[in-house]
């Protein structure tokens, strides 16, 4: 070895060790960025389904059904801005988390709702929500003496309730108008759809013999002890009970034959005051307890309705009984599908009919649910056979009853129905095609309930045959208080 070469080796093995250390140090630090990360990740997404457990626990909260201090009674009754608009329900972790109105409204606090401006800033409106909120706490917070589960454990701060207003969100809706114009208007459920209020939804609330419910937005905040914070929100509405705008709701021309006899007072609330001899006399007032519901047509149509005979005769508080040219307000599709799937198919057990090409044929003296004695008495609780039941049916196609078919509940008819020989029915039927009412019944009336028929050919809706249709109001589909608002939209806020 040359004596200029001397320590190399050393020289080499120090620099081996110094690039080797560098390797080490660099997989050190990417290791513990990678935990950071995944701590991060674990601590957002946490904050994440923390922020959804808010928005469903008061979404089953506002159950109808539900009773005591878990029930959420109070729930806001005016539009966003106003008096009694904003209810926050507030879930501190234990006693020395404090979230109340006071930092869920200070835009210095962690806790503070910035996106509530940006919805009212949206309307419209002025950015303050001030004495129009109030707040409960979610009980308990943290457990103390209750028996009942803690709920601040799950880590959301506040879940905040409100009436949703047009222009708060999108998607934004018009009627016709400018979105000017329809700014902060409230937005209503029909079932399928979300529509604003005014037009033809004069007014949406949670009562049960209204066409359009309200849709309240469930914003809900989340913050973990680490810090990792996310917001959701969700859009929840009761599905309205079924009510229809008359007796016979067509969306086709209404051809009336024979002596047909349809009556939209509503049998469960209206009486008609009898003369000496027992017979009407035209004069309706309202059933012991109750008040006389007089908004129902006999007949309402989105086309036209044959002028009456001397043999036909409508009855309703409204007048004309008869509506013509009017907004079809019904998506038959979406309102079949509600009830399809728990229907009994008539292509299956007990039944076993032949549905094919568009057509179940005809079929004598059927029997869809056992029911009441008619008239039903007493009219809202009716009492009937011992075997009594209601029952959704389903028929896929066009069919033809006849012989005095019977029934109890929903019928639904993916077709045109064409009933001969009478009908004897408690509840709502429902038909997608052409309704055809063509022979003979001896029951004085033949439908408590209603009867909404859809078009799907040029035949006119046929009614007559010595058919009789009463109204009535308890005979419909009614909602189930005990089941939560239905979920309509989720999704994650930026902020």
């Amino acid at each position: 070895m040359r004596r200029n070469e001397r320590g190399m080796a050393l020289l080499l093995c120090i620099l081996s060790l110094m690039v080797l250390t560098a390797i080490a140090v660099g997989l050190m630090y990417m290791t513990n960025s990678e935990t950071q990360i995944n701590d991060n990740y674990k601590n957002s997404e946490q904050a994440y389904f923390a922020a959804l457990a808010g928005l469903q626990n008061v979404r089953e909260r506002m159950s109808p059904a539900s009773t005591g201090a878990h029930a959420i009674a109070n729930l806001p009754t005016a539009m966003p801005g106003n008096t009694n608009s904003i209810l926050y329900v507030v879930n501190p972790r234990n006693a020395s988390d404090t979230v109340n109105l006071t930092v869920i409204q200070d835009n210095t606090n962690k806790y503070y709702d910035g996106e509530l401006c940006t919805e009212l800033t949206g309307q419209g409106k002025a950015c303050n929500a001030g004495s129009s909120t109030t707040a409960i706490e979610d009980p308990p917070s943290y457990g103390g003496a209750s028996t009942l589960p803690a709920m601040g454990m799950l880590n959301y701060k506040w879940v905040r309730v409100n009436l949703k207003a047009n222009g708060a969100t999108a998607p934004y809706y018009t009627n016709g108008s400018s979105a000017a114009a329809t700014k902060a208007t409230q937005v209503c459920w029909d079932g399928s759809h979300e529509i604003l209020q005014g037009g033809v939804v004069t007014s949406c609330s949670n009562a049960s013999t209204v066409s359009y419910t309200p849709v309240y937005q469930l914003t809900s905040l989340a913050v973990t002890p680490l810090g990792a914070t996310r917001m959701a929100q969700m859009e929840v509405a009761l599905d309205p009970p079924i009510t229809t705008k008359g007796a016979v709701d067509s969306q086709d021309h209404v051809n009336l034959t024979g002596k047909l006899d349809v009556n939209g007072y509503d049998y469960c609330t209206c009486q008609c005051q009898l003369d000496d001899k027992g017979k009407c006399t035209g004069v309706y007032v309202s059933r012991a307890g109750k008040t006389c519901d007089t908004s129902k047509y006999a007949v309402y149509a989105s086309s036209t309705v044959d002028d009456p005979n001397g043999s036909e005769d409508f009855v309703s508080g409204q007048t004309p009984a008869i509506a013509q040219n009017q907004p079809w307000p019904y998506d038959l599709n979406s309102l079949m599908s509600k009830f399809v799937p728990s229907a009994v198919n008539v292509t299956g057990a007990p039944y076993s009919w032949s549905c094919t090409g568009g057509s179940c044929g005809t079929h004598s003296s059927p029997t869809f649910g056992i029911p009441p004695t008619m008239p039903p008495s007493p009219v809202d609780n009716p009492v009937g056979p011992a075997n009594m039941a209601s029952q959704i049916t389903y028929i896929p196609g066009d069919v033809q009853l006849t012989s005095s078919p019977t029934g109890n509940g929903i019928l639904i008819v993916n077709g045109n129905l064409d009933v001969h020989g009478g009908l004897d029915f408690y509840g709502l039927v429902l038909v997608t095609g052409v309704v055809s009412f063509t022979g003979g019944g001896s029951d004085k009336v033949n439908i408590y309930g209603a009867l909404i028929a859809g078009q799907q050919s040029l035949v006119d809706n046929k009614l007559g045959g010595s058919m009789a249709i009463q109204f009535d109001q308890c005979a419909l589909p009614s909602r189930d208080n005990t089941q939560p608002p239905k979920m309509l939209s989720l999704r994650e806020l930026n902020f």
